[in-house]
């Protein structure tokens, strides 16, 4: 029911959030059993996001149960079936239900586990090894001592790796969550190591963009001012290829690093201890796991410092081009400014005979009125005409300053 604050502001979605709390629960169950749990994916590129459907417990005819739980990436399907001892060999695989078959499309198999749950394990477990066909085995006291987990990680025939529990004191809810942790271990590890072939594919692809990022380095320091523009297109071609391995990697080596911290979650919940004679289950794990998940993290950090480096060079080269073009325009503004300066001068020498010029235009029309008045009968004396000179120079003169006055 949707409740409101007294603002009016809609909470009901705290109680979706608290419903996270409760949306994995584990099978419990007592007893022999054989668990059988598949994690599958879709075999399309797209992958959906966060199902809409709850996981859901299913009931079946003689006790067996099945659990369906739909996570990001994948669908898990676990079911569990009790068993009657004793047993003389691993009993066979159970068929899912038809609405739950893994073989069809659009799904793709990750991992199938089957988890054998026994009585509590005898002194020496070595001939119930040997019965069940283990071969190098690694064990492990879990839970503080009250079951014993073995396996030899090995896929048999039906697809299934095998894992075989010795129940000492769990009861029916921590056998159902201990049985719960080894399932997610072998589930995450293999969706973990769905980025490993991203990085075989891409080492090849990585050492040629260092070999060519290496090439144009050296090619920065001695390509001449003219072919600039090539090596800024090479650069700029590298650094597409890098950007683009990357983000096709992206979301899976982020989800490698992720996975790999659940995996590592669960076998610190298993709360181990060494088995006389026997590898610890989680140190078996995490020696031929960790250096899968280190080389997806490496290639993701490879990944990185090459776009960094590349982006680098490409703005070292801009940076280089932003100088040569400065120059070049430092000189065209230093040549701009000598020519200014050769016009101005020029221009001052044009005033200077201009001056000149207009002074002898007017003395000669002061001339020319002076001898129509001659002839007119006013004659006007010599030193008139000598005193005109200098006034009609400094009246010029003036007048050509004050013009460039007010240019200026």
């Amino acid at each position: 029911m949707t409740t409101t604050t007294h603002g009016g502001t809609k909470v009901s979605a705290s109680k979706n959030f608290n419903a996270e709390l409760h949306a994995r629960p584990s099978i419990y169950f007592s007893g022999p059993s054989l668990v059988e749990h598949v994690a599958v994916m879709p075999a399309s590129t797209k992958i959906p996001g966060i199902a809409e459907v709850r996981p859901k417990s299913l009931s079946a005819n003689d006790g067996t149960r099945v659990q369906v739980e739909h996570h990001t990436e994948f669908t898990t399907v676990t079911k569990v079936t009790p068993l009657k001892l004793p047993l003389q060999e691993w009993p066979q695989d159970t068929n899912f239900p038809r609405d739950f078959d893994v073989s069809t499309p659009p799904f793709r198999l990750i991992c199938r586990v089957s988890v054998l749950v026994l009585d509590a394990p005898p002194e020496d477990i070595s001939p119930v090894l040997k019965q069940y066909g283990f071969g190098d085995t690694a064990a492990s006291a879990i839970g503080g001592g009250a079951a014993q987990v073995c396996s030899d990680f090995l896929v048999g025939p039906g697809g299934s790796s095998r894992i075989l529990l010795f129940n000492g004191e769990l009861n029916a809810y921590r056998l159902g969550r201990m049985v719960r942790r080894i399932c997610e271990i072998e589930t995450y590890r293999s969706m973990s190591l769905l980025g490993l072939p991203e990085a075989r594919r891409l080492a090849p692809a990585l050492k040629g963009f260092d070999e060519t990022l290496t090439d144009l380095t050296n090619r920065h320091l001695n390509t001449p001012v003219e072919e600039h523009e090539k090596l800024l297109d090479e650069i700029s071609t590298l650094s597409a290829h890098v950007i683009s391995a990357t983000a096709e990697t992206r979301n899976r080596f982020g989800a490698t690093a992720a996975y790999a911290t659940i995996v590592e979650e669960r076998i610190a919940e298993l709360r181990e201890s060494h088995v006389p004679g026997f590898q610890r289950f989680g140190v078996f794990v995490a020696r031929r796991f960790k250096p899968a998940v280190r080389t997806c993290s490496a290639t993701a950090l490879r990944l990185e410092q090459l776009s960094h480096a590349t982006m680098h060079l490409l703005d070292l080269l801009q940076t280089r081009i932003q100088v040569g073009i400065e120059y070049q325009n430092t000189v065209q503004i230093r040549a701009m400014a000598e020519r200014a300066a050769v016009q101005l001068k020029i221009q001052r020498a044009v005033e200077g005979f201009s001056i000149i010029a207009i002074s002898y235009y007017l003395l000669s029309l002061l001339k020319m009125t002076a001898e129509t008045l001659d002839h007119a009968g006013l004659h006007l004396g010599p030193y008139t005409m000598l005193v005109s000179i200098p006034v009609v120079i400094a009246a010029v003169a003036l007048a050509v300053f004050r013009v460039r006055h007010a240019l200026k």
